[in-house]
This record gives structure tokens, C-alpha cells and sequence, in this order.
């Protein structure tokens, strides 16, 4: 059995496995959270017993490569066969261009060509579809998730947002992110974003910072306080985990740039109810 890689008062964090068994079960008064992102319409990444189970799954955007709705739903699809977890949370990312109405990529269609596709990942995306395999999609939106057969109610927000780079879906500029980040609620325990926060495990390969200024002004405010699991992914090299340690009336906060890529594999996260 592995040792947690970190550990914190209350989180314990396994990044260095082998194979899903060599983590040793979660202890009772615990909540155990998969995390994974940007998995880009792969679906292989479960070969070798690789893929932890839980009681909550989190992937953080990416779902596609470069957004069609065939790749699309190729994980989605993928998502809903996992078993072994109370309940399967996800968001989009900047390649998720269908799950954007807005995206300017829309504009290269004709309009009966784009209706299609919409209406195509209208139905892949319905609630009661999702539901039936067991997820939640979450597009700037809150949930609790006792309901869904976890012991403790965390409450969880999802944004698929991130800043502006080139094309792509649910990008926002400097005006718009105050706002955009502004919609978390400040009870938000679990955090889901495409984007890091700038500093956090957020450094490109040329040694840029490329996480939002916005998002970390807002999680080391007082208003975040609560915040206690962050998921992320969307830059690839810099996947991996740390831990804030609480502090002016915060509590303790883990930090997950769970994007698969490199990794081939998820990150693991207890928590203490």
C-alpha cells in the first residue's frame, strides 16, 4: 500500500500509484474524490486498473478534442460506464466547443448545419439522460451533493470558464473575469474550474503563469473561506497537487491540476467529513 504523498490536518492526497489497489481505503468519516481533466475524447485511461474508485468523481473540462459532438460523446458516454462512485460530477473546457452557444467557432458552420449539432448535444447533454448514467453537469451552476447517495453534503460549484487564449469555448478577457468568478458562492467547498488560479500549479512549459488573476484574488479572499478541494486542469505540464494551509479564518484548501495527459492517471483526494 502507498502513503498519502501529502497530507494536511484534514486531506490526505495520493499522486504516486501504480495501480488503483495500491491506495489504501478510505477511512470511515472520510469523503474520497477522484480527480481527473482533460482527458481530450481519451478513453483508455482505465487500461491496467489505473482508474481509483471513490464516492465522488470530478473532471474539470476537456472532455474533447477540439469539441465536436462525436467526441463528445465519446466521453460522456466513457464517464457514465465508470463505476464505483456515489456520483460523477464534470464541467466543460475551452475544447468543449459545443457545450457553448456562444463560441465563436459556431460561426463556421451554416445555420441548418450548427441547429443540427446543437440539437444533437442538446439530447447527449439532457438532465435526464445524465442522470441516468449517474452524472452532473454543472455550467456555472451549485449543487449538494448528500442527495446523490454521499454520506457528508459537500457543496459543490462548476465553471468551465477560463481566460481568453486563441479560440475556444467559455473563454472570458480581463473585464469579464471579475464577474465571471464573482458567481461562485461563498459556501463553495468544492470548487470546479477549467482554469488554475494564477500561481497554482499554472506554469507553462516557457515558465509563464497562465492561471486567472481573478479566480486567485477570489480563493484567498475572505469570501472563499470555506473552500476546501480546488480541481482544475487546462495546463497540461503543470498537473499535480498541493496544499494551502488555512490561515485569517480560512480553512485548509487542496489544489488539484488534475489534467491526464502527462499523467495518465487521476489524483486522489480524502477529505475529513
Amino acid at each position: 500500500m502507498v502513503q498519502p504523498t501529502i497530507c494536511g490536518q484534514s486531506a490526505r492526497v495520493y499522486l504516486e500509484y501504480n495501480h488503483a489497489t495500491d491506495i489504501p481505503a478510505r477511512e470511515a468519516g472520510w469523503t474520497r474524490f477522484v480527480c481527473l481533466s482533460d482527458t481530450h475524447s481519451g478513453t483508455h485511461w482505465d487500461n491496467g486498473g489505473r482508474m481509483p474508485r471513490g464516492d465522488v468523481l470530478l473532471h474539470a473540462g476537456d472532455l474533447s478534442s477540439w469539441g465536436t459532438v462525436r467526441k463528445l460523446q465519446k466521453t460522456v458516454d466513457w464517464l457514465g460506464n465508470l463505476e464505483g462512485y456515489a456520483t460523477k460530477i464534470f464541467i466543460g473546457g475551452n475544447h468543449d466547443l459545443w457545450l457553448d452557444n456562444q463560441c465563436e467557432e459556431m460561426n463556421l458552420f451554416d445555420d441548418e448545419e450548427r441547429e443540427a449539432m446543437l440539437k444533437t448535444c442538446q439530447r447527449l447533454m439532457a438532465k435526464p439522460r445524465l442522470k441516468q448514467l449517474g452524472l452532473t453537469y454543472l455550467e456555472f451552476e451549485e449543487i449538494r451533493i448528500r442527495e446523490l447517495g454521499v454520506a457528508k453534503e459537500w457543496r459543490v460549484f462548476g465553471s468551465p470558464a477560463s481566460p481568453r487564449h486563441s479560440s475556444g469555448a467559455f473563454q472570458y478577457g480581463t473585464k469579464e473575469a471579475r464577474e465571471i468568478n464573482s458567481r461562485i458562492p461563498a459556501d463553495t467547498e468544492i470548487l470546479l474550474t477549467h482554469t488554475p488560479p494564477y500561481k497554482t500549479l499554472d506554469k507553462t512549459r516557457k515558465g509563464i503563469h497562465a492561471g486567472c488573476k481573478s479566480l486567485e484574488k477570489r480563493l484567498t479572499s475572505e469570501d472563499l473561506r470555506h473552500c476546501r478541494l480546488h480541481v482544475f486542469g487546462h495546463i497540461h505540464e503543470a498537473a499535480g497537487a498541493e496544499i494551502i494551509e488555512a490561515g485569517q479564518g480560512r480553512v485548509e484548501r487542496v489544489a488539484v491540476n488534475a489534467a491526464m495527459i502527462h499523467r495518465g492517471k487521476p489524483i486522489v483526494v480524502d477529505l475529513r467529513n
